[in-house]
């Protein structure tokens, strides 16, 4: 089969990342950015890596799909820059893919479900999930939105997705309901799953228009709101 078929997914929303390739053939490989290595330092490494290991050349792709956060400021922008200048520069389509799916995809269970990001005192950014059509692939309930851990809905929900930030008070709220909580996993390879599905549906970016999603201010500026007096 002639023309770009591959399809690359970069996941590094979080401080352990790493890039995923669906080859010409629709078998998926993973290489994990490096433990102690910085996302800027690694991320573009790890796809020569493998694509090194697969033979492929960047004009073999196709596709690149990221995920878009919340989570982590560096690993966000950097995974996002690096996105879109693969993607202009190889004229590539790009697939932004929300992480609450990406955490989605590696749930075995049922939903409805919650997956909560970037929690910090007593605040999460909550997104609400549901699984339809014959494939039963999770889909995005309205939209996720910073909310305070106390007023996060827990109605009909079979389990929330969140680490070990999560505020104490949406935990002991989620073991009263008998509400599994469960710990979020961050796979470079969920983020191909997804990034193929929505590629599949034609829904694409343009380069231009993609922006990480933070859940509240960089401390940068902040800080610099600060010291203007704003």
């Amino acid at each position: 089969m002639s023309g770009p078929q591959v399809l690359l997914a970069i996941e590094a929303s979080q401080r352990r990342g790493g890039v995923a390739v669906r080859d010409r053939d629709g078998r998926d490989h993973v290489e994990l950015l490096g433990a102690e290595s910085r996302h800027d330092d690694d991320l573009l490494a790890a796809i020569d890596r493998l694509y090194a290991r697969l033979r492929l050349v960047p004009s073999d792709t196709r596709a690149i799909g990221v995920s878009t956060g919340p989570g982590g400021f560096t690993g966000l922008r950097i995974a996002i820059a690096t996105a879109k200048m693969l993607a202009e520069s190889l004229g590539a389509c790009l697939v932004a893919v929300p992480t609450s799916l990406v955490v989605a995809e590696s749930r075995q269970g049922p939903g409805p479900i919650i997956v909560a990001l970037s929690s910090k005192q007593d605040r999460v950014w909550a997104t609400h999930l549901e699984q339809s059509g014959a494939a039963r692939s999770w889909t995005i309930v309205g939209q996720g939105s910073l909310t305070d851990a106390a007023a996060v809905r827990l109605e009909g929900i079979a389990a929330l997705l969140g680490d070990r930030y999560l505020p104490e008070v949406l935990r002991t709220r989620c073991r009263e309901a008998g509400i599994a909580v469960v710990e979020p996993v961050f796979s470079p390879l969920a983020c191909l799953a997804v990034a193929g599905r929505l590629l599949a549906e034609g829904r694409t970016t343009d380069p231009l228009e993609l922006a990480p999603e933070y859940s509240r201010p960089p401390a940068a500026v902040v800080k610099t709101d600060i010291a203007a007096g704003g």
